[in-house]
């Protein structure tokens, strides 16, 4: 995982073809409980936390599966995320400060063309803060939240196992 990522995401190789991993992941999915917690939907699934340890910044995990480099091969793909409200939340933040430091700094562009005082970009600086503020807030997030994620993680690699997924070991 990068420490710097918004979204933090993982890939994992695995030694089976696409189609039995679907299968085999999805039957040991099923057999998870509380049920609530482990969604699976054909090449798509989440795992969960319990409502008592949420928090605002708890997050959920999404896996995907993707052909792998051969037919016999498969790739997980498992990204970290916020729970959806949240993270709705913090995309319209981020798209309204970005719209709000591009026109700003139009408007200030132009009125520096012009002669003015370019007040269009302290607004546009000013903004950029904030921008950097919620992205630090973000990363602060999933620093307090670490423990969650790799409790999710842990509960992925036991349905792993107790699907028989073998990971691909890398060449030495």
């Amino acid at each position: 995982m990068f420490p710097w990522s918004i979204r933090p995401t993982f890939q994992i190789q695995l030694s089976t073809p696409r189609e039995d991993a679907i299968i085999r992941f999805e039957v040991a999915m099923l057999q998870q409980t509380p049920a609530n917690l482990f969604l699976t939907h054909g090449e798509y699934a989440e795992f969960h936390l319990e409502d008592e340890l949420h928090r605002f910044w708890s997050p959920h995990l999404s896996i995907y599966f993707l052909p792998g480099s051969s037919d016999s091969h498969c790739e997980l793909f498992g990204r970290f995320a916020p729970r959806p409200n949240i993270w709705t939340l913090v995309w319209i933040f981020y798209l309204a400060f970005f719209c709000c430091i591009f026109f700003a700094s139009i408007f200030g562009g132009s009125q520096w063309m012009i002669g003015h005082f370019p007040w269009g970009l302290a607004i546009a600086a000013a903004t950029m803060l904030l921008y950097l503020g919620l992205f630090l807030a973000s990363q602060i997030g999933q620093s307090l939240c670490h423990d969650q994620m790799e409790l999710l993680r842990n509960r992925l690699d036991n349905v792993l196992f107790q699907a028989g997924l073998e990971l691909v070991k890398p060449a030495s």
